[in-house]
């Protein structure tokens, strides 16, 4: 009875809160707002006790980064979609700002693939993280709903399934930010061999497990792609969560 009765607020509450805020500003939006709706929003954000790779990805960084490339042609994409947690925002943000840029959110919504042979090799804390399926406790229609909810569904493509078969078909596109948050070696080298040549000059992709200690596999891959290229990875520090990015050079 408690459940349903739970369930029953819950109905009410989510539409209704929607509609209250999808047109203010994400920094004005209370705590309680991004909560209910699984999503990320400024004033959510708990700091870490001091500046370090670790945590969620952060919208306060993600938001600035969609600010700073403004002006950078081409699109926005998120790799590592999930439950929509910073996607959501982000495209509420575009559509606030009356952004011409297009979303595009590439995720399995099965979770994890089998091919996690160099992470298990590389080890690191946390191991029963990495196996298939893990974080496949989503879908695209749960991610779709958010979005309808927020009125920002216009500005986003969802693009379900693994990379290896999903970006080959999008090799038309052109990117200014790109947020990879993959987790694995071939996810991360996936997505690098597939953004990088398409990142327009100026443009940025933020690397959300380089440096966490869960999730060496990024660190290998990114390594070895930016071995025999120009740029060099940067750090950007909000809220004391340290992530890492690169620009693109001219």
């Amino acid at each position: 009875m408690i459940q349903l009765a739970k369930r029953a607020v819950k109905t009410v509450l989510l539409p209704t809160t929607a509609l209250l805020y999808r047109n203010r500003p994400l920094s004005s939006w209370p705590v309680i707002v991004g909560r209910l709706h699984d999503v990320s929003i400024p004033r959510g954000i708990v700091p870490n006790p001091e500046p370090a790779p670790v945590g969620d990805p952060n919208i306060n960084m993600l938001l600035d980064m969609v600010e700073s490339t403004r002006n950078v042609a081409g699109d926005v994409a998120e790799c590592g979609v999930y439950k929509g947690g910073t996607l959501v925002p982000m495209a509420v943000y575009l559509r606030q700002k009356g952004s011409a840029k297009r979303l595009w959110g590439f995720d399995s919504f099965q979770g994890l693939p089998d091919t996690m042979d160099v992470d298990y090799r590389l080890g690191g804390p946390h191991p029963e993280w990495r196996h298939p399926g893990e974080m496949g406790n989503t879908s695209i229609q749960l991610v779709r709903r958010k979005l309808h909810r927020f009125a920002a569904e216009d500005m986003v493509t969802l693009v379900p399934g693994f990379f290896n078969s999903t970006l080959p078909l999008h090799s038309d596109l052109r990117f200014s930010l790109v947020h990879l948050d993959c987790d694995i070696y071939e996810s991360y080298r996936l997505c690098m061999d597939f953004f990088y040549p398409r990142l327009n000059p100026g443009g940025i992709i933020l690397l959300d497990e380089y440096n966490d200690p869960p999730w060496p596999g990024c660190n290998q891959a990114i390594d070895e792609f930016l071995a025999d290229k120009p740029e060099r990875l940067q750090q950007s520090v909000f809220d004391n969560h340290q992530k890492y990015y690169i620009v693109k050079a001219h």
